[in-house]
């Protein structure tokens, strides 16, 4: 049984957070945890560790699978383009991953979806349960995973009113998300550290612990 997890609200899941705040740096324990199974700080994970099989890590692809008619051609020329370069920079983190880019008709692991809806719109025709019907602000993205936490499939939902300023940093937030790092980091201290800030939308490239969360999910 396909087993989801939507990444703004998990359902079935107790009170599962979008976010966790801190004021401060966190220790490299306290940050992993806290990214990859909503763990407060010195607390217990509120959410399930997911991850992508060993073989399927070594060779994950991303692709476009959708494209609406009407999308802006602008900016899905800058979609595609933040897609590579995000792939690249994942690629580039040390963590025993690799991911591929899919141009070909074979459905990819993680397909994206350019739906032309905008920012706080409901999202409507991908065809996955549960993203149909859930709101949606910039991007979304979606997990499935089996009954022992491994993952077997990621989705991405793009709006057609993204900021192109911000198009390079959440590609590559949604894309490390779908590594199966489920959760932000709120608070000032992290929005210019860390691709997982809650609050921003600044970084290109990965922060110092983002690389090390990735090594450590994937060693």
């Amino acid at each position: 049984m396909r087993l989801a997890a939507a990444l703004c609200c998990l359902a079935g899941f107790a009170q599962a957070q979008e976010f966790i705040a801190t004021d401060r740096r966190l220790s490299d324990e306290d940050f992993y945890r806290l990214v990859s199974c909503a763990a407060p700080p010195g607390g217990e994970c509120q959410k399930d560790s997911v991850r992508w099989s060993r073989s399927d890590a070594k060779n994950l692809s991303l692709g476009i699978v959708q494209i609406s008619d009407g999308y802006p051609t602008k900016l899905l020329e800058q979609i595609d383009a933040a897609l590579d370069r995000a792939i690249s920079e994942v690629n580039a983190s040390g963590a025993n991953l690799r991911l591929n880019r899919s141009k070909s008709r074979t459905i990819p692991d993680i397909g994206l979806h350019l739906l032309n809806i905008a920012e706080g719109d409901t999202i409507i025709g991908t065809g996955l349960d549960p993203l149909d019907g859930a709101r949606i602000e910039a991007a979304k993205a979606q997990l499935w995973w089996r009954g022992n936490r491994t993952l077997i499939e990621g989705a991405i939902v793009f709006v057609n009113d993204v900021n192109p300023d911000e198009i390079a940093s959440i590609m590559l937030e949604e894309v490390a998300q779908t590594m199966g790092l489920l959760t932000d980091v709120g608070g000032s201290y992290y929005e210019n550290q860390s691709i997982f800030s809650e609050t921003s939308n600044r970084l290109t490239r990965l922060g110092e612990q983002d690389v090390m969360t990735l090594r450590r999910h994937y060693p």
